[in-house]
């Protein structure tokens, strides 16, 4: 068998991506990757400037492609709805279809902290606020038969959703433990792609649903994280062993990359392999086993329709 690398991927002039989450780290170099084939990249951001930054770096690159910035708070319903909306919007404007969706962004660890609707941070911000963009952009996706590319994490074996998970499980995790509340929201990740391949392929839609994993990779949640939990001072002593302990956020971006690749197969989960999941190359893997379950996804599915008071269009 051939393996599989970012050459493999094709151009991708014409094309229109979507990446939560693009100013830094992983989502930074899947951008600078897309555009440097001749995509257009719409960095979707929480802080503008820091999304500007980001965009001036890609287009001064050499690439041939082109880069946006539009805010997005995932920590705020209404910051999506807005997003998805402006961006729906220019997209008809622009006769521009959108190609991939990567929901990529995330919070990690640090205090107890609610979204803008009261729900618990850590799941409002990486699993409720991507599956009510993932709604939004909807329409968008299933014109362009488009593709969504969910980011999960090996912490996503740590987590404990099941079928007896309740709605405050998620929202309101009471003691909370902000690892495990970590890891629960990258399995829900995972169980979401899955679930969501499976409805499609049950209603013929032609969206196709990829989820990755990035191993362990150096982006800023792991400074913010210590900083948030009053661990600030360990940080240059992090960033001293990084090539020891950490993978590249070029090489984190490279699964993302993979499941972007349409010889990738809609319900594929991709990452590396070496060392536990922590570094290697791009390959497609069995779905860890949290997030393998078709009932515990359809349970989490059905929570999440009711926590965000609307169905997930599928």
């Amino acid at each position: 068998m051939t393996t599989w690398t970012a050459r493999s991927l094709a151009e991708q002039t014409g094309r229109t991506f979507v990446i939560t989450g693009a100013n830094s780290g992983v989502g930074l170099e899947a951008a600078r990757d897309l555009v440097g084939r001749g995509g257009h990249v719409v960095l979707a951001v929480r802080d503008l400037d820091k999304g500007e930054q980001a965009r001036a770096a890609l287009t001064s690159g050499g690439g041939t492609g082109s880069a946006e910035v539009r805010q997005l708070d995932l920590a705020d319903l209404d910051s999506v709805a807005a997003f998805a909306k402006g961006l729906t919007e220019k997209l008809e404007t622009d006769g521009k279809l959108l190609n991939a969706l990567v929901c990529n962004a995330g919070v990690m660890g640090g205090p107890l902290l609610y979204t803008t609707q009261g729900f618990e941070r850590q799941v409002g911000t990486n699993h409720l606020g991507h599956v009510a963009l993932v709604s939004a952009l909807w329409p968008a996706l299933h014109s362009a038969a488009g593709r969504v590319v969910v980011v999960s994490s090996i912490a996503s074996r740590g987590g404990r959703l099941s079928t007896s998970t309740t709605r405050n499980d998620l929202v309101a995790p009471s003691p909370y433990a902000s690892g495990k509340v970590y890891a629960n929201s990258k399995q829900a990740n995972l169980l979401f792609a899955q679930e969501l391949h499976r409805r499609v392929v049950e209603a013929g839609s032609p969206v196709s649903a990829v989820a990755c994993h990035p191993g362990v990779s150096w982006t800023n949640l792991f400074a913010r994280q210590l900083r948030d939990e009053g661990k600030g001072w360990l940080v240059p002593a992090l960033t001293l062993i990084r090539p020891i302990v950490f993978q590249s956020a070029g090489a984190g971006a490279q699964p993302t990359l993979r499941a972007l690749d349409p010889s990738t197969p809609s319900g594929a989960f991709v990452g590396p392999k070496f060392l536990n999941g922590a570094r290697g190359r791009p390959e497609i893997l069995d779905v860890f086993s949290t997030g393998a379950d078709p009932d515990v996804a359809q349970h989490v599915w059905q929570l999440t329709e009711d926590i965000l008071g609307t169905p997930i269009p599928v």
